[in-house]
């Protein structure tokens, strides 16, 4: 099994790689079915074919960015701009400049961190217990290092087309890259191209079943403490996690029908007072009641515990895709930039100052947290706080928090599956058929069905390093690198640069992030079998 392991690890960087061959600096490239703007540039010419669809407008970029930063994964639709927003159509060459992307560096930097932030938090204390304090501190270091790297050279490998553009006299938006999908089909072509567009279904979906996950460990919790009194277990006591689990997918299954996300608008300021708010009630609970004794005695007691993990491979199999999946949020990169007014040069310092934020609350609180609980710190440490009427209350609002910021963020993976699936489609929702709005529910439910199996596999802790270890682990090492490769063979003619060697090392840590998790999550589902 390792060696097929190996291969088949081996086998999907090759394709990336090589994939360039076929691309749109290839005279015989054809180019993705998805993708808006369809301008290729090649160092002779600038192909421009018969029919050229709409792209999606950079302010309406801007708008529904605006409105959806705080949630933990921002809505995708089918050319991976922001859903829930209507495209313009255009049948002429356009010249429409970016006028109206007005967000400036430092709101996209807080933008930025409040995507980062999440629910991924509460686990890290315990990939910190896995991975020892020191090599937990160092693999949330080399996560948020390459995140940084790989979301700035997202940044560089979409202005080599607008150099490219000003060049060659065509200063329009739509000869630079606008979705994620665009900037692989254009530099490794279509089979990068329909591996982004898939990652970003499975991170959709991903992310939605970690949803489903902390919703039924959190409320469980609660459900079978008899002790505190609490209000879910007066009114549901001793109901399993499982349980609570199927009901959670139940009850966002109408939710994601709804197709005017306006109405979840209020889930943005919901979200950041829920996991700000508890981040500082786990650590006010932690150094004034439950072990008490402050932040002196916090950090004593973790110089006494574990510094590296017993065994490597599972630590970093079983737990460094958690940390991926709270930092590795690059398929966010290019609705950001599309909202800024200037993303060349100002994006990529809103990458550094957003990651250095985020990575220094959540390490000072993964270490912190794990100084209270030490060995018995749970994979979500919520649960290690006691169900009174506050603290129960607080639980509360992180679920409901979630349960209102599923259908957003499923939405993305739901478009993905209509537009491949149905043939029938309308942007008018009066105008929509019966057979239309059943084949749109029975989508809907086959994927919410699949978000509540794969919250199965194990709680939050395995979930969320599934997704964040194979999914985003993809599009973050592995992507940007084969991308920025493919480009500096084309500045070279095809000829091997020695400033490609750093973007191999990250592309070869992709590949052995995606392996390791991919192998340790089917060890464990094959045991739990």
């Amino acid at each position: 099994m390792v060696a097929l392991k190996h291969r088949s690890t081996a086998a999907a960087a090759g394709i990336l790689l090589h994939s360039r061959s076929t691309s749109c600096f290839s005279p015989s490239s054809s180019h993705y079915a998805h993708v808006p703007s369809r301008w290729c540039i090649n160092q002779e010419q600038r192909h421009r074919p018969r029919h050229h669809r709409g792209a999606t407008s950079s302010a309406d970029d801007a708008a529904a960015y605006t409105r959806r930063t705080a949630l933990r994964l921002l809505p995708i639709d089918v050319d991976c701009n922001v859903a829930g927003e209507k495209s313009t159509q255009q049948t002429t060459a356009p010249t429409r400049q970016r006028t109206q992307a007005t967000q400036t560096k430092l709101s996209a930097s807080l933008n930025l961190a409040k995507c980062i932030c999440g629910a991924g938090s509460f686990a890290l204390p315990h990939v910190f217990l896995k991975e020892g304090v020191l090599g937990g501190t160092l693999a949330m270091t080399a996560c948020a290092a390459l995140a940084t790297s790989t979301m700035q050279s997202i940044n560089r490998s979409r202005g080599v087309f607008e150099e490219d553009g000003n060049t060659n006299g065509d200063c329009s938006v739509s000869s630079v890259p606008t979705s994620y999908v665009q900037l692989a089909n254009l530099s490794l072509g279509n089979t990068a191209s329909t591996l982004v567009f898939t990652l970003t279904l499975a991170a959709s979906l991903g992310v939605c079943s970690t949803y489903i996950a902390f919703i039924g460990q959190t409320l469980a919790s609660l459900s079978v403490d008899a002790e505190s009194n609490n209000i879910v277990y007066s009114i549901l006591p001793n109901v399993e996690e499982t349980t609570w689990e199927l009901w959670t997918a139940g009850a966002v299954l109408p939710l994601s029908l709804v197709r005017n996300y306006g109405v979840f608008a209020f889930t943005s300021a919901l979200g950041v007072t829920a996991v700000l708010g508890g981040i500082l009630v786990t650590l006010t609970y932690g150094v004034t009641i439950d072990p008490g004794g402050g932040i002196v005695d916090a950090l004593s007691a973790v110089s006494h515990l574990k510094m590296w993990p017993e065994s490597l491979a599972d630590a970093f199999g079983g737990s460094f895709g958690t940390i991926a999946y709270l930092f590795c949020v690059n398929f966010l990169t290019f609705p950001i930039m599309n909202s800024m007014a200037n993303p060349r040069e100002d994006y990529n310092e809103s990458v550094s100052y957003a990651v250095s934020a985020v990575y220094l609350v959540n390490i000072i609180f993964a270490i912190v947290c794990l100084g209270f609980y030490e060995d018995a710190t749970q994979d979500l440490v919520l649960q290690n706080l006691d169900n009174g009427p506050y603290l129960s209350s607080l639980k509360i609002l992180l679920c409901v928090d979630l349960l209102f910021t599923f259908p957003v963020v499923f939405s993305s993976g739901r478009q993905i599956l209509e537009n491949a699936l149905l043939k029938e489609t309308t942007t008018e929702e009066n105008n929509a058929t019966t057979s239309l709005i059943l084949s749109r529910t029975a989508i809907t439910a086959g994927a919410v069905s699949a978000c509540f199996g794969l919250s199965q596999l194990g709680g939050f802790g395995v979930v969320a390093n599934l997704v964040g270890g194979v999914a985003q682990g993809t599009l973050a090492f592995i992507v940007p690198p084969a991308i920025d490769v493919a480009l500096s063979r084309r500045r070279n003619s095809g000829e091997f640069d020695v400033k490609e060697i750093p973007q191999w090392l990250v592309g070869a840590f992709g590949v052995a992030v995606v392996s390791s998790v991919t192998y340790f999550t089917l060890n464990e589902s094959l045991n739990w079998i």
